[in-house]
Formats: structure tokens, C-alpha cells, sequence
């Protein structure tokens, strides 16, 4: 049911927010280039690389730290845009960094999970078909965000109340993917959460307060790194439980990505809301 669910539950999200894109959202890279470049460098390169710091510190089974490494060559998702708009940090940015490095994840992503099962699980690893990986990958995520902006491009009005019912549909169908994940995994869930639950906080916190100190280090406004760190620590889940399922079909490998697709909601929300409470006009503040 996953299998088959996963790819369409995905393709859905990514539509939804292929809705609320335009051109503009990709030119604003040339806008912001200091930005968005730390951003993306900080999400394809650092993220990764913290993993392997992470489990050398604290090694996982072979499975579990293949599937923490599928999750952090994941890009930002949907939640990441919503909460740096509750944060009121730089939205225009956050959907920039999701919109890009999404559309390029049919490269990273199959390039990042072929190092983590050449690394971590070896012979016991399953086949990952490179060309087919990408190609499915390019059909659930950067064609329907593609499609998603036609529609938009072509009828703004039905792009908008399509807008309306996807942004929540989205939302749904999101906790439903993790649910099931955890579900089909029911009678270990928790010595799951026991085993990757650590692992995954201090990865989602460890990826945040880096771009923190790196937006403040290259002087960014205060609202552009809380997009940037927001960005970095709320990754896309359902891409790495498509991936882990639907193409390599192990269920094994996706408990770290769904446990930290949960704990991730609980310290982005309270790290957004924390800066809600603030009341501080972040605009133009520097870190």
C-alpha cells in the first residue's frame, strides 16, 4: 500500500506547491545570491557531511544510518515555507531554496543515496538503479511542481483556489505518510524511536544552529536566516519514505526518516513560535 501510496501522496505535495510558485521565486536567486547560495551549500553539502559526523560519533545498524543519509539528501519541504512565514522570517527565500534544490533533487538525491548504501550497508545493500531512481524521482517531484506553475501561469485564479485545498490537503496527506510509515512498522515503533529518536534531534538541531551561526558569521538579516535555518532542519520526509519504500523497497531503512520527519515538526514549530514570541521586526535586524 505504501509503495503505491508514497509516489502519489508525494507527487500531490509537490503539485500543491508547484501552485504557489513562479518564475519570480527562481530569479529571486540572482536577487539574493549570498543568501540563497549559503542556504543550498548549507542543505547539499553541510547536512550530508553532518550525518557522517553524526553516526562516526554515534554509529547506527547499517540500515538506519542509510536511511539518515537518504534524509538529509532530502530538500526542504512545504512545512520549512509555512513555518519561516510563522517565524516571520524571510518566506520569499524559503520557498526559493524549496523550489530549487526540489527541482534539482532528481540529481542529488539519487547521487547522496548511492553513497550511503556503498557506505553504510556494503554488499548488503539493495540495488538502486541509478537511471530509473531519477526518473522516478523527476516524475514525483519536479514534474508535478512544474505542472503545478502551468496551471498557475495559465488560470491565477484556479491556481488560487486550487492553492486553498492543496496547502491543507498537503498538510494531511503529510502526517498521513508518516503515520502509515510508523504503522507498517507498528510493533516496533517504539525501540525504533528508542534507537533513532537521539539521532534524529541532534541532527535536526545540529543543521539548525549551524546555519544559525553561518547566517551570522556572513552577516544575513536576521530573516533570512531563520528561513535558511528553518530550511535546513524541516526536510521533505515523504521523499526520503518514497525513496527508502517505493524504489528501494526496504521499510528497515525509512524508520530514521519517519522518526525524524515527526520530532522535526515539535522543534520547528517551537523554534518558530519562540521567534513569534519575540515580537522583534526580523526584516532588516541583522543576526
Amino acid at each position: 500500500m505504501l509503495k503505491v501510496g508514497l509516489p502519489i501522496a508525494l507527487a500531490i505535495i509537490m503539485f500543491g506547491m508547484g501552485l504557489g510558485l513562479t518564475l519570480a521565486d527562481f530569479m529571486r536567486v540572482f536577487k539574493k545570491p549570498k543568501a540563497f547560495l549559503l542556504g543550498a551549500f548549507l542543505q547539499v553539502v553541510i547536512l550530508p557531511l553532518s550525518v557522517i559526523v553524526l553516526l562516526f560519533i554515534a554509529p547506527l545498524s547499517a540500515p538506519f544510518a542509510a536511511g539518515m543519509m537518504i534524509l538529509a539528501a532530502c530538500p526542504g519541504g512545504v512545512t520549512s515555507n509555512i513555518l519561516t512565514y510563522l517565524a516571520r522570517g524571510d518566506t520569499a527565500l524559503s520557498v526559493s531554496l524549496t523550489a530549487v534544490i526540489s527541482m534539482l533533487g532528481f540529481i542529488t538525491v539519487p547521487i547522496i543515496t548511492g553513497f550511503a548504501l556503498a557506505n553504510y550497508m556494503g554488499e548488503a545493500a539493495p540495488e538502486l538503479p541509478i537511471a530509473k531512481t531519477m526518473i522516478g524521482i523527476l516524475l514525483i517531484t519536479t514534474i508535478p511542481v512544474a505542472i503545478g506553475m502551468l496551471v498557475r501561469r495559465s488560470n491565477l485564479s484556479l491556481a488560487e483556489r486550487m492553492e486553498k485545498i492543496f496547502g491543507p490537503l498537503s498538510a494531511i496527506i503529510f502526517i498521513a505518510v508518516l503515520i502509515g510509515a510508523l504503522a507498517a512498522e507498528r510493533e516496533n515503533v517504539i525501540p525504533y524511536i528508542q534507537q533513532t529518536g537521539l539521532h534524529a534531534i541532534a541532527l535536526n538541531i545540529m543543521t539548525m544552529v549551524i546555519a544559525i551561526f553561518a547566517a551570522k558569521f556572513f552577516l544575513l538579516p536576521k530573516a533570512q536566516g531563520t528561513a535558511i535555518a528553518l530550511e535546513c532542519g524541516l526536510q521533505n520526509s515523504t521523499l526520503g519514505l518514497a525513496v527508502a519504500i517505493t524504489i528501494l523497497g526496504r521499510t528497515d531503512i525509512s524508520v530514521p526518516i519517519a522518526v525524524y520527519g515527526l520530532l522535526m515538526l515539535f522543534t520547528g514549530f517551537g523554534y518558530a513560535m519562540w521567534l513569534r514570541s519575540r515580537h522583534v521586526d526580523v526584516e532588516n535586524e541583522q543576526f
